[in-house]
């Protein structure tokens, strides 16, 4: 609404005024001015028209619920449309990229797409590495088949003498995971250590080269090699960082807080808060779509919140994140 349907809205759920020419007077504009602003508020369903007089105001509990859905209705449909055109941009800079070649190439940066050429890429990295292999690998699917193939490479790698460490999720420590864990803690020269959640797959390797997916929903169907100096020290240091807080793989599982929350159900309110959709959630805490769906209702109810964004709202009002 503008200014002026605001204010004659405000009048009429008030009751104090029946006639556009009141209206007019009190608000200190001709009744010419009015009438726009009675047709905006019918045409946005928040007063019944009369064929006399400015009609009747509905409940502001039904009209501005009803108003406000049909704005979240519009919001989807646009972030729906960026999407296509998102699609359609990247579509172009693809094929402008393979249309001349070196065109996309930022200088320290190379792109490996396919999984058979990643697969490749990391096996190369795993004999490369001569001192130092640091890898972030977020537990559950999609990214459980390429755990053990990294769990394999870091292991190759150790027996070599090198200083292996990986950040994982806390969802490793749980029963169906048990044979990912068990090799892991087989091999004392592996350091594994684990966080509630984590932003995104990672491979550090000598400091000198590090590997980032391309699009984390599939982190190794291609991926960005770094050698640039200064990009490299960044994710090293990220690195550095989240291991420091991480608690070790044969340490006792951390245990629930002053409020009666898990680190895993803390990160998950976190995350809320931040506005992360289900699918986010997941890939960072690494579990099941299900399972994030299943806390998130359970945290609802402790709450009292009606959805998942006022949860996240509620657990930041009562200091619980």
């Amino acid at each position: 609404m503008d200014d002026l349907s605001d204010a004659v809205y405000k009048q009429l759920i008030a009751g104090r005024y029946r006639s556009a020419d009141d209206l007019a007077d009190h608000l200190g504009v001709t009744a010419d001015d009015i009438r726009p602003a009675l047709d905006r508020l019918a045409k946005l369903e928040l007063i019944r028209p009369a064929p006399d007089g400015v009609g009747e105001p509905v409940d502001p509990r039904l009209g501005l619920k009803q108003l406000l859905l049909r704005q979240m209705s519009g919001i989807d449909e646009r972030l729906r449309e960026f999407e296509e055109d998102r699609a359609a941009v990247m579509a172009l800079i693809d094929e402008y990229t393979e249309a001349r070649p070196g065109a996309g190439e930022v200088p320290g940066t190379s792109y490996v797409t396919g999984r058979e050429a990643v697969a490749e890429e990391l096996r190369e990295l795993s004999g490369r590495a001569g001192a130092e292999w640091l890898a972030f690998v977020p537990d559950g699917s999609p990214s459980v088949s390429w755990l053990e193939q990294l769990q394999v490479l870091q292991r190759r790698a150790g027996a070599r003498g090198v200083d292996t460490r990986t950040v994982t999720t806390d969802s490793i420590r749980g029963d169906t995971r048990a044979g990912l864990r068990a090799a892991w803690e087989a091999e004392p020269h592996n350091r594994v250590r684990t966080v509630p959640s984590l932003p995104v797959h990672l491979l550090v390797v000598d400091r000198s080269r590090a590997l980032l997916p391309a699009d984390p929903a599939d982190p190794w169907h291609s991926v960005l090699h770094f050698t640039a100096p200064g990009a490299v020290e960044a994710l090293t240091s990220l690195f550095e960082s989240v291991w420091e807080g991480a608690v070790p793989l044969g340490a006792a599982a951390p245990t629930v807080d002053e409020h009666g929350l898990s680190p895993r159900e803390k990160e998950l309110l976190r995350l809320l808060a931040r506005g992360l959709n289900d699918d986010a959630i997941r890939r960072r805490l690494g579990v099941s779509l299900r399972t994030v769906r299943r806390i998130v209702a359970e945290l609802c109810v402790r709450l009292g919140a009606a959805s998942r964004f006022e949860a996240g709202y509620q657990a930041a009002k009562r200091g619980w994140i």
